[in-house]
């Protein structure tokens, strides 16, 4: 008789530890950091306005930029996946260029404090299109 009471004790021990793994199975999913929604650029950032299109569909403030004396700020709100990012100056000549995976990075901060003054244009393009827009630079 002790035996089919241990016996039962470590089944029922058993169907508790499933349960909790059940449960934790049950739980909700983590917070997707993608879903950010960034309407305008951080205080102290003038808003660079971007013409043009990445992507068939989106939304006006899928992608907000900014300047300020120190940094260009450019933020994503949706996913265009491989994005090139180039700051031309007047004389059209590339004086920064990079590519941002906006799968995994949605907000680019670009040091600007050593450019000289004058009026930049900022591009940005995706295998589906593109946006530029110019800012000062004092």
């Amino acid at each position: 008789m002790k035996k089919n009471m241990l016996i039962i004790i470590g089944l029922c021990a058993l169907g508790l530890c499933f349960g909790d793994v059940q449960a934790v199975n049950n739980a909700p999913a983590p917070i997707e950091i993608n879903k950010l929604e960034i309407a305008d650029p951080p205080q102290g950032y003038e808003e660079i306005n971007l013409q043009g299109t990445l992507m068939l569909g989106v939304g006006p403030n899928a992608v907000v930029a900014g300047a300020s004396d120190d940094a260009v700020y450019i933020g994503f709100n949706q996913d265009f996946g491989n994005v090139s990012i180039s700051i031309y100056n007047e004389a059209g000549l590339v004086v920064y260029s990079t590519m941002v995976n906006t799968s995994v990075q949605q907000v680019v901060i670009i040091p600007f404090s050593s450019a000289a003054s004058g009026t930049y244009t900022v591009e940005l393009n995706s295998a589906n299109g593109y946006v530029d827009g110019d800012f000062e630079h004092d």
